[in-house]
């Protein structure tokens, strides 16, 4: 990539590292600066990564070759490695290996290893789901393009266009709480409410509607539920639902989006039937 005029580039840092296999008995772990393996949590992934060990997942760890020959420590990697021992079968693993003039400088790579790692996000983690065939995320998936709806490519609405959303966890969780049907009739209902608009707040709003469509499949209904959730503005609805939460510090975002929407919809459709009657 050529270099930018914009970009100040500083000079490069530390010294190229090596890539090589090691034998598993010749990696250590220096506890001064390591996490402890005794949680349960990191029992729990250390015996898993044993049991269904992956090479195609299985990336280098990242190993400090200590100066005169005081061995080689796993910086980054230390799962991994334990998950090999564990399994007796795994003679060696791809590391990068990196020389240090210290066990502090060690510790400081390790601290700049984790402080820089970016988890992956719900959001990435669904499109890798979609891209590799897992039934349930391409079922979504095809539910939201049924509706008119994307997933936006990332987390930042100023560049969405309209229709797309970011809010997978709570997609899911209504998906699994309501039903496939009830989700894509939800789906609908916030695509039709807000046509047109980048829905800025749907993961505030949408677990309202979620909860709204488990309870009625009648198509009269869901165009009423369509003309009063898109009678008011995003931001209005995302107002209420935080002064729901402000009046109730226990009430999660999901719990206030149901409660707020449902007292809404009790409204309009006690108004409804007084028409009608």
């Amino acid at each position: 990539m050529p270099r930018s005029d914009r970009l100040k580039l500083n000079p490069p840092l530390g010294r190229l590292p090596t890539l090589q296999f090691i034998l598993v008995g010749e990696l250590q772990v220096d506890p001064e600066y390591q996490r402890s393996l005794e949680a349960r949590s990191s029992q729990r992934l250390i015996r898993r990564v044993a049991q269904h060990w992956n090479w195609d997942l299985c990336q280098p760890l990242v190993v400090a070759r200590r100066p005169d020959g005081g061995g080689l420590f796993v910086i980054d990697g230390q799962h991994r490695l334990q998950a090999a021992k564990l399994r007796g079968d795994i003679a060696q693993l791809p590391c990068v290996v990196v020389e240090y003039a210290s066990a502090a400088d060690e510790a400081a790579s390790f601290v700049h290893l984790n402080q820089e790692r970016r988890p992956l996000s719900k959001l990435d983690l669904f499109k890798a789901a979609v891209a590799s065939g897992d039934s349930q995320a391409t079922a979504i998936a095809d539910a939201m393009k049924s509706a008119g709806l994307s997933c936006a490519p990332h987390g930042n609405f100023v560049s969405w266009k309209p229709g797309m959303v970011s809010n997978i966890g709570g997609i899911e969780r209504a998906w699994k709480d309501h039903g496939p049907e009830a989700t894509s009739r939800a789906f609908d209902v916030l695509a039709r409410a807000f046509e047109g608009q980048v829905l800025r707040y749907a993961g505030t709003i949408f677990p309202g509607i979620a909860a709204l469509c488990a309870e009625t499949e009648d198509a009269d209904e869901l165009d009423l539920l369509v003309a009063m959730i898109g009678g008011a503005e995003q931001a209005e609805w995302r107002k209420e639902i935080a002064k729901a939460r402000a009046e109730d510090p226990d009430l999660k975002f999901a719990a206030a989006s149901e409660q707020v929407l449902s007292n809404a919809w009790d409204e309009a459709l006690g108004e409804y039937l007084d028409e009608a009657a």
